[in-house]
């Protein structure tokens, strides 16, 4: 009795482990055509899981702003596309943001999530073609 007792600790001090160590969704959001999110607050380092798809292989177009939540100031462009497809951008500044979507004949789905440091470090970005 004592033997599986100790076995089921184990267990559970390497799930909450493995569950402690996996990204934290900070925001996630989806839709269609045009649009500014809500509010979110993230530390850094952190990363955006993007994905557009359409019902059309042509005359798509997704442009992904990052703004300022506080001020409205614009902080960059993250992404411009003109073809359909998926990525993941990694962000090494802390603060309120909002993303400002101009998508035409796309669907859209953005995922918000904090790293841990050790995660950012395994963080290794695509070479550009």
């Amino acid at each position: 009795m004592l033997r599986l007792s100790k076995f089921s600790i184990l267990c559970i001090l390497l799930t909450w482990n493995l569950a402690s160590s996996a990204p934290e969704l900070i925001a996630e959001f989806k839709g269609t055509g045009n649009q500014t999110t809500v509010d979110f607050s993230v530390t850094a380092p952190w990363i955006l899981d993007w994905r557009i798809n359409s019902d059309y292989n042509k005359m798509v177009s997704f442009d992904l702003d990052l703004v300022d939540g506080t001020t409205g100031v614009l902080q960059g462009n993250v992404l411009r596309a003109k073809a359909l497809g998926n990525g993941v951008r990694m962000f090494t500044t802390s603060g309120k943001y909002r993303f400002r979507i101009n998508a035409s004949f796309i669907r859209w789905h953005l995922k918000v999530q904090e790293l841990t440091n050790e995660e950012a470090e395994l963080y290794k970005p695509r070479r550009p073609r």
